[in-house]
């Protein structure tokens, strides 16, 4: 009997510690459970700010683009202005110099005049007989009458011009002081979004401090650029198609007779013959050292799918060769972005501009300016990230660079 109920007690103590061992266990699925759902909060959380910064990166250096542009547009008024009233100081003075010595003449001729009719005797011009000596007074008289009359009223026209002339210098002398007070707040409104800019950037670093985090980041930079190529390249199709219909046709006009093309369908069958086989054809989009190769790993399994030159701040951005504009806007991770389409599958893509100099659509030359370098997207130092495509796909650019 001692037996059985030890037994039964040994049996209750088991089932006691099995129940305790499940509660355990609820317990910690429901803390796991809990953490989990913390844990996707604050990623989410972070996805939405590191959303509000890229967006406030976005806006900071459009608005840097804008206020650059607007002070290089201001420097060239205010170059030309300072030219204008340059000019108008000496006009001003050398009409100071005409009027007196119009003065002085003027002066002298009455002075003659006033000695003259003091010293002859008028009562002889206005007598009965008319004789010889009576006609040349009054004739002489005429003429020094006029030749004073005419130079009033070149002393009168030369005070009309000089009014004018000061008249204008006061103008553009006060357009000149409201411009300099203009480019004045421009350049500290472009000091303190620079100052933004920076803050911008280093929250955005300090979010994504662990390797997996950027890695996401550039795989999501760049699907967002695969798209948006993929976007311009579906806007711009029917013009492609049309202007390599237009190339065609030229051609097939060249086989059939001694048809010479113009300027225009000479630059329309550079713009859609393509960039051909990489023979190192092509002059740099600028000139600088190679800080990032084609293929040199990246993050990760990423590598860089063109190269990053090194450049001055503010250097032009030439096209490599002729093409048609089919994107220029800002794209996260690389900035101000212009992409070139060259007909045949080809395109060039320029980014971390600091502002572009050409639109969507719009045709350009070989060594146009299309761009101005700078550090856009979130980049610490200038320079040009610089790729070519055929068909799709990235190419190594060094290849097409001499």
């Amino acid at each position: 009997m001692s037996i059985y109920r030890n037994l039964l007690i040994i049996l209750f103590i088991g089932l006691m510690n099995t129940h305790f061992v499940y509660a355990d266990d609820n317990q910690q699925l429901e803390s796991l459970r809990r953490s989990i759902k913390e844990h996707e909060k604050r990623l989410a959380e972070q996805t939405k700010e590191r959303t509000q910064l890229v967006n406030d990166l976005k806006n900071q250096e459009t608005e840097i683009a804008n206020l650059l542009t607007s002070i290089e547009k201001n420097g060239l008024t205010l170059k030309k202005l300072d030219g204008e009233i340059t000019y108008l100081i000496k006009q001003i003075d050398e009409l100071t110099i005409k009027q007196n010595q119009q003065r002085d003449e003027l002066s002298k001729q009455l002075e003659s005049a006033f000695k003259l009719g003091k010293n002859s005797n008028f009562k002889l011009i206005f007598a009965s007989e008319q004789s010889e000596r009576n006609e040349r007074l009054i004739t002489y008289f005429r003429y020094i009458n006029e030749a004073r009359q005419q130079q009033i009223n070149k002393l009168r026209e030369t005070q009309l011009q000089l009014n004018e002339k000061k008249n204008a210098l006061q103008k553009k002398q006060a357009t000149q002081k409201t411009l300099h007070n203009k480019q004045k707040q421009e350049q500290i409104a472009l000091e303190k979004n620079h100052q933004k800019r920076q803050k911008t950037i280093n929250s955005l670093e300090s979010s994504m401090q662990k390797n997996q985090q950027k890695l996401a980041q550039l795989k999501d930079n760049e699907a967002k650029l695969q798209a948006k190529i993929a976007q311009a390249e579906r806007e711009n199709r029917r013009i492609a198609e049309e202007e390599a219909r237009q190339a065609k046709n030229i051609q097939e006009k060249q086989k059939n007779t001694n048809y010479t093309p113009n300027a225009d369908e000479r630059a329309l069958m550079a713009r859609v013959s393509g960039i051909g086989k990489p023979q190192n054809q092509f002059l740099w989009p600028v000139n600088g050292s190679i800080a990032h190769r084609f293929g040199e790993a990246l993050q990760g399994e990423l590598r860089w799918k063109g190269m990053v030159i090194n450049a001055k701040d503010g250097t032009q951005v030439k096209a490599i060769t002729d093409g048609r504009v089919i994107l220029a806007s800002w794209l996260q991770g690389y900035g101000f972005v212009v992409a070139l389409e060259h007909g045949k599958g080809d395109m060039s893509l320029y980014g971390y501009n600091q502002r572009v100099l050409v639109e969507v659509g719009d045709n350009v030359r070989t060594d146009q300016p299309i761009a101005i370098v700078g550090s856009s997207g979130g980049q610490n130092t200038p320079g040009l990230y610089f790729e070519i495509r055929r068909d799709g796909k990235a190419l190594d650019p060094s290849g097409w660079l001499k």
